[in-house]
């Protein structure tokens, strides 16, 4: 059956305002009845009268109050719901109640949680456990929303799959998504709320690279110059660009790849350090790439790069920032030098996250990560993530390599740069 345009949009109205809301109301719901015609479209006299007929009739029935002009008394001012009379409007339009809603999340909720996690049991159950606690006062736990009792099913169990595996380093993620049982870019589509609801189990910014997946093609951030070499013969070489730029589809058709530079620096941090950095290397000795984790694009990059062309990383000293190390030097297959990630200490300890101490004990078994295994132990005694961020070492001073004056000399080989000669 056919609704009155003019009711169904009281009923979005009413919806939006108050009826996907938990808790009981003490007023009756009133709109202007000219503001609630005209957004539904009801314009011409013919369609006015027709509503007002209609309204008229709803009175009669006790469903609806009309409140009139003082004296115009065929002049609809507003249109009243009685509290008595939200449970008919949610009928008519079968719009379900946010209790169910909320009931019908729980449920899903505490189905995960009947179900022990293979490989992190302890960080799954209090993450589900927090979730339960936000749902049941009432509350999102973001990114999931208990309105939305479906979507929160299908996150925890696509969460519950990816987690539970240990997926390849070169998984591609529409592989990923049909092993998951989906069309090959449903995994592509999700990622975003995948990835909040990964931050969120885990307590600390994580991505489906983290687990093993790549997108569906190269692409690298990047600062410096360099040159890519195509298989006709052609080149295309990037230059003259004081900041970032991103190499995409050109790296995936280059076989080589050249540069001037004498060194790369992998940066974890992209938002901050990456382009402080990249707005000063004036000498252009120095190609720099982000590395939040070693993606496809920055793997091929390596690839195509000289092979006796040293590297160096920049990254956070929290559990999380060692295991991008680890994975960058085993993607890449090179030696890959730390850069300032020697352990600084804070004035207040900070516990480690769920997901630190998740880690750590393979961290601290990882043959890829034996120069690092005294800060690494340190970290696990102590509990303490320290001052692990590359943003606390403040903006980078110097103009070209290596940017901070406070710079690690046992991590690095000889300097050779003009602005680090002492001043006179």
């Amino acid at each position: 059956m056919k609704h009155p345009v003019w009711l169904a949009e009281l009923h979005r109205q009413w919806f939006a305002a108050r009826g996907k809301k938990l808790g009981s109301r003490t007023k009756a719901y009133t709109r202007y009845w000219d503001d609630l015609l005209f957004t539904a479209g009801v314009r011409s006299a013919e369609d006015i009268a027709t509503a007002g007929r209609e309204a008229e009739k709803l009175e009669r029935e006790g469903i609806v109050l009309l409140k009139r002009h003082s004296y115009r008394r065929y002049l609809i001012e507003r249109i009243e719901l009685p509290l008595g009379s939200e449970p008919w409007l949610r009928a008519l339009f079968e719009s379900p109640h946010p209790e169910l809603l909320r009931q019908t999340s729980l449920r899903a909720v505490h189905f995960f949680l009947s179900r022990t996690h293979p490989k992190y049991p302890e960080v799954w159950s209090a993450w589900l456990l927090s979730i339960a606690k936000d749902f049941s006062e009432g509350r999102n736990a973001r990114p999931l929303l208990w309105r939305h009792p479906d979507l929160v099913s299908e996150l925890l169990r696509n969460v519950e799959e990816i987690t539970s595996r240990t997926w390849q380093s070169d998984t591609l993620i529409r592989e990923g998504s049909v092993a998951l049982g989906f069309e090959s870019k449903e995994l592509e589509k999700a990622q975003r709320p995948l990835e909040a609801c990964l931050t969120a189990m885990f307590g600390s910014p994580m991505t489906l690279g983290m687990f093993g997946f790549q997108g569906p093609g190269g692409k690298v951030e990047l600062a410096g110059e360099l040159t890519l070499h195509f298989e006709d013969g052609s080149q295309a070489t990037v230059e003259g660009l004081h900041g970032v730029f991103h190499l995409t589809s050109d790296l995936d058709r280059a076989v080589k790849v050249t540069t001037p530079a004498k060194r790369v620096l992998t940066v974890e941090n992209s938002k901050t350090t990456l382009r402080r950095i990249a707005s000063l290397n004036e000498d252009r000795e120095t190609l720099i790439a982000a590395c939040a984790f070693p993606s496809r694009g920055l793997i091929r990059l390596f690839k195509l790069l000289p092979a006796e062309l040293p590297v160096f990383h920049f990254g956070d000293t929290d559990p999380a920032g060692f295991h991008i190390l680890s994975r960058l030097r085993r993607a890449t297959g090179r030696e890959v030098t730390p850069f300032l990630m020697k352990r600084r200490l804070r004035n207040h300890p900070l516990d480690l996250s769920d997901y630190d101490r998740s880690i750590l004990p393979r961290l601290l078994g990882d043959p890829m990560l034996a120069d690092v295994r005294p800060h690494l132990e340190e970290i696990a005694t102590t509990g303490d993530k320290g001052d692990f961020e590359q943003e606390s070492l403040g903006r980078p001073e110097l103009p070209c390599w290596p940017f901070y004056r406070r710079q690690e000399h046992d991590c690095l080989p000889p300097l050779a740069c003009d602005c680090m000669i002492p001043d006179e």
